[in-house]
């Protein structure tokens, strides 16, 4: 029996936060995200007198909330005032309203921009071409965008799939990891509190969801979706907590018996198989990644930059004893060279707008 599983980094289907949709993750990216999570941690306070209360109006002018939203030059978030107000705004001046957080209902909201129409129909175009029965979806808005994409987009490329199913993870940016199966989903474990040693704090920027897929042939698979902490910010800040989420997913597989058990864990890891903070994870004991088989016919890189591995499947020992392809689809992915004319894109991919994702899908086929 044939299956092939996949993963796919789709930077989102319908919506995507504003923020992201900026070149290459620009500086600006990394400052309003900064100033995002600073925001919220100052607004979770149970009292906002003195210096807290001077923080939160000083962020809240630097992104100009004394002004309307039309005449704002950095739209990058709003404030979602759900029951009561947190500030007010009279002669240009902000004041706030709230004098802590029991005082009002609400929180800090990106601003999300529709995802170009073109880029939505070549993310079906990609998942066309990966043919996968077993698809890791990576940077998902919601649920209901899910199903919808594969209802609608999917179906008119005829390639849906009978089973979808996302949980919400950590990350206020919509950006979560999900499945789509051809095979029944019996059961789903999620990750998102599992706490990394501080009160409050998580391990995982989204998730490490667990799906148990049931083969044909009644067997259980077990996909672990992930999507590691990007290498935005703070450079040590950001390897550091990488290091911590491979590490969790390295104890989480110590409940299977990887010379037994059909064990896949997939995603966006966001760093190079060489790098010390996925060293435990790539290191586990019966344990493969796909992308190192001879199967593969060249290079292995995944982004679109043409050098770094990021996406992987990492297969347990009685799956990669069954590997009997691997490839890689980065027609999805724009570049003005085409990759010196080696990897060249969709007719339909016209530029960076229209790109399905910058990011290439990953797949492998067993004959299990």
């Amino acid at each position: 029996m044939a299956i092939r599983i996949g993963t796919y980094n789709v930077n989102n289907l319908f919506r995507r936060a504003s923020i992201l949709q900026l070149e290459g993750f620009s500086s600006t990216t990394t400052k309003v995200l900064k100033d995002v999570r600073t925001l919220t941690g100052l607004l979770s306070q149970d009292s906002y007198l003195g210096t807290i209360g001077t923080k939160i109006v000083n962020l809240l002018e630097k992104y100009e909330f004394d002004k309307p939203v039309r005449q704002r030059t950095q739209h990058f978030f709003d404030i979602n005032e759900v029951r009561s107000r947190l500030f007010t705004v009279s002669q240009g001046q902000i004041k706030l309203k709230a004098k802590g957080r029991l005082d009002w209902v609400g929180s800090v909201e990106l601003v999300s921009e529709i995802v170009d129409e073109a880029s939505t129909e070549n993310t079906a175009r990609v998942i066309q071409a990966v043919a996968a029965d077993i698809l890791c979806m990576v940077e998902v808005e919601d649920r209901r965008a899910l199903s919808q994409f594969n209802q609608t987009l999917l179906r008119k490329f005829q390639t849906g799939f009978a089973y979808n199913i996302l949980i919400d993870g950590n990350d206020d940016r919509a950006i979560d990891v999900g499945l789509l199966s051809k095979f029944e989903i019996r059961s789903v474990r999620s990750h998102i509190d599992d706490p990394i040693g501080q009160p409050g704090e998580r391990i995982f920027s989204r998730d490490c969801a667990e799906f148990e897929i049931i083969l044909p042939n009644g067997t259980s698979l077990w996909l672990l979706a992930n999507h590691f902490k990007s290498k935005l910010g703070n450079f040590a800040e950001s390897n550091a907590k990488r290091q911590k989420q491979a590490e969790r997913v390295a104890e989480i597989l110590q409940r299977f018996d990887l010379t037994k058990d059909l064990v896949v864990v997939a995603g966006d890891f966001n760093d190079t198989p060489d790098s010390q903070p996925l060293s435990k994870l790539l290191q586990t004991p019966n344990l493969s990644d796909v992308l190192k088989s001879p199967l593969l016919n060249g290079p292995a890189w995944t982004f679109r930059d043409g050098k770094d591995q990021i996406d992987y499947i990492l297969v347990s020992k009685s799956l990669n004893d069954t590997l009997q392809a691997v490839a890689i689809e980065r027609h999805g992915i724009f570049s003005k060279t085409d990759f010196g004319g080696q990897f060249p894109h969709f007719q339909e991919v016209k530029d960076t707008v229209s790109q399905a994702s910058d990011h290439a899908a990953v797949v492998a086929e067993f004959n299990i």
